[in-house]
């Protein structure tokens, strides 16, 4: 598998271990419900990052590949 491949990949797993992680925040009642409509908001950004990654050229150069990544990656950090 090519090296951007792979990391296509594990961002698409992380991008789904958020997005699970926050529907399940979201749907916890023993949340507040201001905690409740982050993890909703989180979970709609881990939608969008998912979208993203499922438009993405599989076979971009190295240093758009690169890019693509590294900006993809940084929002996933981000919401740690």
């Amino acid at each position: 598998m090519h090296i951007f491949e792979r990391y296509i990949t594990s961002l698409r797993s992380q991008a789904l271990a958020v997005l699970a992680a926050n529907q399940a925040r979201a749907a916890d009642q023993s949340l507040s419900l201001a905690d409740r409509q982050v993890a909703t908001f989180d979970a709609e950004d881990a939608r969008e990052i998912l979208g993203i990654l499922d438009c993405v050229k599989l076979d971009p150069g190295p240093e758009e590949a690169r890019k693509i990544a590294a900006r993809i990656r940084t929002l996933l950090e981000g919401k740690k």
